[in-house]
């Protein structure tokens, strides 16, 4: 491992701890790939860790493509590096480009990337403790050479304090807190476009979008959603969380309706249906994540001994390790991060 690879994932683990919202987050943990890696356009998404489904996004210079068109090459057409084949590939890293692209050609390559001025793009499955996070991808023009094996080989040994970036993001403390809203609701159609957008609904993924990012890109988040909700998934949803720290869910069902195929619900999330990606993101222990789940209905440490066969020194000594992992002194602080 070089000395920039070091120093960059130095520079990843760092702003990991940064509180900041939004852009600001990204942009320092993007300078620290670029001293690895150059690019000029990226694309940094984290998902619930529970379902695998996108829930936060980060982007400069991305892809300006109809997210129905991105979909769609994800998920049907014949293409390289799909995230699902990078989570499973050793390295977790994959390169597209001209010289790297056997037949048949690329759909994204040629019908996407190109006409955006992107001659290559380099992919990271973000997969950690045998877990995925999310994904990294870098574009590059014809200024540059395309990104080559060797460069793929060198991103990879960002993966894990990129993962450990975002995990750290999605529970990250915040001051602000905002009177709640009322659910909003989106109805997609059989090919996956959305049919009607309620204004809850167009207000609260205004709530998830930053600098660099806008309401087409968070789209994606209720795209994921919906797919997996017509493809008959019983857990198609996420948990998000808004750039001002509030928690939503955002979960699909199928509706036999014509033209709606599935409707998908955007609204505040509660602590029970945060607890489950809160673990995850956390890194709590299964007994961790229980002792959590009962300490948030108001349950004493006494109580929560006898719920679950334990010494009330053992759940102490859980709850000590859960505020711990999570940067919290105390049981009011985890619970307000938590709401």
């Amino acid at each position: 491992m070089g000395d920039r690879v070091r120093a960059a994932r130095r520079t990843i683990l760092a702003s990991a701890r940064d509180e900041s919202r939004g852009l600001p987050f990204a942009d320092g943990v993007m300078r620290a790939v670029n001293q690895a890696v150059g690019f000029d356009g990226y694309c940094l998404f984290a998902v619930d860790p529970v379902t695998g489904l996108r829930c936060a996004m980060y982007a400069e210079h991305g892809l300006v493509v109809p997210t129905e068109r991105l979909v769609f090459n994800e998920t049907v057409e014949r293409d390289f590096n799909r995230y699902a084949e990078l989570i499973r590939r050793p390295g977790h890293a994959g390169v597209l480009a001209m010289h790297t692209t056997p037949e048949p050609p690329s759909p994204r390559l040629h019908e996407i990337l190109r006409p955006l001025g992107y001659q290559s793009e380099l992919r990271l499955a973000l997969v950690d403790d045998g877990r995925y996070w999310g994904a990294l991808s870098l574009f590059r023009d014809d200024r540059w050479q395309p990104f080559s094996d060797a460069e793929a080989e060198t991103a990879a040994e960002l993966v894990g304090p990129l993962a450990t970036a975002l995990r750290r993001h999605q529970v990250r403390r915040t001051d602000s807190r905002q009177a709640t809203r009322s659910a909003g609701i989106v109805l997609v159609g059989r090919e996956g476009r959305f049919l009607t957008v309620s204004q809850e609904a167009q207000t609260w993924l205004g709530d998830l979008t930053s600098e660099g990012v806008i309401v087409e890109d968070v789209s994606r988040v209720v795209h994921e959603v919906a797919r997996a909700a017509a493809a008959g998934r019983r857990d198609a949803l996420c948990r998000a969380r808004t750039t001002d720290g509030r928690w939503l869910v955002i979960s699909g069902s199928r509706t036999p309706v014509e033209p709606v195929a599935v409707t998908v619900v955007v609204q505040p999330a509660d602590t029970g249906q945060v607890i489950p990606a809160f673990a995850a993101w956390s890194g709590l222990s299964h007994r961790e994540s229980e002792v959590l789940g009962l300490a948030t209905t108001g349950l004493a440490a006494k109580q929560i001994a006898r719920r679950l066969g334990l010494s009330v020194l053992t759940v102490n000594d859980h709850l000590g390790s859960t505020y711990r992992k999570t940067g919290v002194s105390g049981r009011d602080e985890l619970l307000a991060l938590m709401s």
